[in-house]
């Protein structure tokens, strides 16, 4: 029997807590229920920190004009359309009741200063080009005529030659001496085949003699070869050089037979 009353000592107890958790589950329901349909108000600070300024579009026929911002005295005041400029005797609105609008000053553009133009610059002249001087000629070389001289056959006969000689300078080192042989003569017919040697100073030199025709019973003088021949003769210095000419004639003349004619001599020149 005592065990039985203990077991049901302890079936009240948890009998009795069981319904107490039931009885704060109701409450705590009743209450959360009653909350929803309370109107819910909103922490002013939380409103304050997610507030946001509505956007507002902008008027492209509005001005906005910044009151701290200094005024352009080159810009011109604009009137926002849509407002009223009143006159000294004002407007007036329904009702009778006269309403003063203010009249805004129109501000004059001040003209922007003309640009100064900067004087134009006189570009420096260009110096004139040197010239280089101009080469320094040497004058030229003028020939300067020495001795000259002749040499004369003798043949005993009415036939002879006679060489003619004459020399000039040419540069500082050297002279040229021209031999020039005549043939003294009557009546003569030679032919071309003739030929005339000169020797000057060790150099040879043949031509050939020109053809001559004469029936006259004077003596003549017919040139019959030229030659010029280079020598070395410097400045201030003097040569003694030989000259020969031999006329190879080949033929009688006045009954004398004449292979060749010579003539020829000693040559001395100064500078």
């Amino acid at each position: 029997m005592k065990n039985k009353s203990e077991k049901d000592r302890i079936s009240a107890v948890l009998f009795i807590i069981v319904f107490l958790l039931v009885v704060v589950i109701v409450i705590m329901v009743l209450k959360t229920l009653d909350k929803k349909d309370e109107p819910q108000t909103e922490d002013p600070t939380i409103a304050t920190q997610n507030y946001q300024p509505p956007v507002v579009l902008p008027d492209n026929n509005v001005q906005v004009v910044d009151p701290n911002a200094t005024p352009n005295p080159y810009e011109p005041v604009s009137v926002l359309p849509g407002s009223n400029q009143g006159s000294s005797g004002g407007q007036t609105t329904g009702g009778g009741q006269g309403t003063a609008t203010s009249t805004t000053p129109t501000q004059q553009q001040v003209p922007a200063p003309a640009p100064t133009t900067a004087p134009a610059t006189t570009p420096a002249p260009a110096p004139a080009p040197t010239q280089a001087p101009a080469p320094t000629q040497t004058p030229a070389f003028v020939p300067v005529a020495l001795n000259s001289g002749s040499f004369e056959s003798d043949t005993n006969t009415g036939l002879n030659i006679r060489a003619e000689w004459s020399a000039k300078t040419v540069n500082d080192t050297q002279v040229e001496v021209t031999v020039t042989v005549f043939c003294l003569h009557q009546t003569l017919h030679t032919g071309a085949y003739n030929p005339v040697n000169i020797m000057v100073d060790g150099q040879y030199a043949t031509a050939e003699a020109k053809k001559i025709d004469s029936d006259s019973y004077d003596a003549q003088k017919t040139e019959i070869a030229s030659r010029t021949f280079t020598i070395d003769l410097s400045q201030g210095s003097s040569k003694t050089f030989w000259v020969n000419v031999e006329w190879e004639y080949g033929g009688t003349y006045s009954g004398v037979r004449l292979d060749s004619i010579e003539c020829g001599g000693n040559v001395t020149l100064t500078r």
